[in-house]
């Protein structure tokens, strides 16, 4: 197929590449194996439009709006996960609220408990102080 490879180029377009023409050469791009299989598949499937590059060319254009489409609803598909994804964590940080609540509320009554514990130790100190005091007197 003439057109599949960098021969193909006229010859008085390669030979003079300077300045703007360069970039044109870099953009090209060979074709690998695969994507020569997959032209020389179309082609055979229809003869015809290798004659006709007109509908050769519509034929492509309708298997890239199939494929356009399939795009689309995959996109799609990809955004009803998304939006799921995105519930199911919403429900995950409202549960980390909760448990933050609850932390937050065993903190205080720990504090308190502390404070009382503490204020009990002190007054073992002086009771313990006073008797000490009361033996020596």
């Amino acid at each position: 197929f003439p057109f599949l490879c960098k021969e193909s180029v006229p010859s008085g377009e390669n030979q003079s590449v300077a300045g703007g023409d360069e970039e044109a050469v870099d953009e090209y791009q060979e074709l690998n194996a695969r994507e020569e299989q997959d032209i020389e598949i179309m082609m055979e499937g229809c003869e015809y439009a290798i004659s006709n590059a007109e509908a050769f060319a519509e034929k492509l254009s309708r298997e890239l709006q199939v494929l356009d489409g399939a795009n689309i609803q995959s996109i799609m598909a990809s955004e009803k996960q998304v939006n799921i994804l995105m519930k199911l964590l919403d429900e995950a940080l409202k549960e980390v609220d909760q448990i933050e609540m609850k932390l937050s509320s065993y903190e205080e009554m720990l504090q308190s408990v502390k404070e009382q514990m503490d204020q009990i130790s002190e007054s073992n100190h002086l009771i313990h102080l006073s008797n000490t005091n009361n033996v020596k007197l």
